[in-house]
């Protein structure tokens, strides 16, 4: 499942004392699997900053095709895996000073991992060399599809990358019926993880997919789900309620993440990056820890995947939209 890491600028250049195209090919084995959906975000802390400085790593390796191949695979994870963590002070051109920083970013919004060349001896439970990085059983962990526990903790620990790194996010679950006790419990989380960030992040455009039901009226399933996401809209969070006929049942739980691109008229228009799927959720008084793991396999779908979700979705005439103040 997505995970947010941050290599270090001597840990993407590191050879590690062995034959340097070696390592790259774990590395990019790992970032990138070749029949596999990635499941990794690197994080360019202090944005510019970290690119200058792995750029400067690479230019200084001496063995040329060593050199290519890592400024190939660095421009691919700029490209396709990389998301911005701000960072509030210099940092120096050591590795140390990377994973310093790397630290206190965590503390604030946690990584998955610090990744280390095999030069620095990495901090317990923070950082981890590249060697290890890069073995098979490190991947386990954060394997896709992905059994995630019923409760709370477990659903943040899975959501966080794509509510910390989407521009806007569609949330689609089924069991929403006006109430405090059903998978508005979710809901709320994923709202809270992609809008209750510190300072230097930003801020995430909620969309919440509603489906009328038989016995519910309209007007109560918008005054109950409106009523549950009041302090939120309080605080200035953008979210809307889109509500589908009964007909256009939602079956799945699944939510949708991206930004925002413009267009040659500088036009802002969504780009879907992530689509998860959920077998199940927390949700109200069953969100215990006995609900077990048994068939809640969350599953992360590739880019393209994403976007042909999201456009079969957008193609669904919705009954009614409304905008949350």
């Amino acid at each position: 499942m997505l995970t947010e890491f941050l290599l270090t600028p001597d840990a993407i250049c590191d050879s590690d004392g062995r034959n340097g195209t070696d390592v790259v090919r774990e590395l990019k084995n790992c970032l990138f699997p070749f029949s596999g959906t990635p499941i990794a975000l690197i994080c360019n802390l202090g944005g510019d900053d970290w690119v200058r400085a792995v750029s400067s790593k690479i230019a200084r390796i001496p063995d040329g095709n060593h050199r290519s191949l890592v400024q190939n695979l660095f421009m691919q994870i700029v490209d396709q895996l990389s998301v911005s963590r701000p960072v509030d002070h210099d940092i120096k051109d050591d590795e140390s000073s990377w994973v310093s920083a790397g630290i206190k970013s965590s503390a604030l919004v946690p990584l998955g991992k610090i990744v280390v060349s095999g030069c620095t001896t990495p901090p317990p439970e923070a950082a981890i060399q590249l060697r290890k990085f890069t073995s098979h059983d490190f991947w386990k962990e954060y394997r896709n599809p992905r059994l995630v526990s019923r409760n709370k903790a477990c659903q943040e620990d899975a959501l966080r990358a794509i509510c910390t790194h989407s521009d806007w996010i569609v949330i689609r679950l089924p069991q929403i019926r006006g109430g405090c006790d059903d998978e508005i419990v979710t809901a709320k989380q994923i709202i809270q993880l992609a809008n209750g960030l510190p300072t230097g992040f930003s801020k995430t455009k909620i969309d919440l997919h509603l489906c009328l039901r038989k016995n519910i009226r309209e007007e109560n399933l918008f005054n109950g789900v409106s009523h549950e996401l009041k302090n939120f809209t309080r605080q200035g969070i953008d979210v809307t309620l889109t509500l589908f006929p009964a007909e256009n049942k939602i079956l799945n739980r699944e939510i949708i993440g991206g930004e925002y691109t413009a267009t040659s008229q500088q036009n802002e228009i969504p780009k879907p990056l992530w689509w998860i799927t959920m077998a199940h959720v927390a949700v109200g008084s069953r969100n215990a820890n006995d609900a077990g793991d048994a068939g809640n396999t969350w599953s992360l779908f590739s880019r393209a995947e994403a976007h042909n979700r999201f456009e079969e979705i957008n193609k669904a005439e919705p009954l009614k939209k409304l905008k949350l103040n």
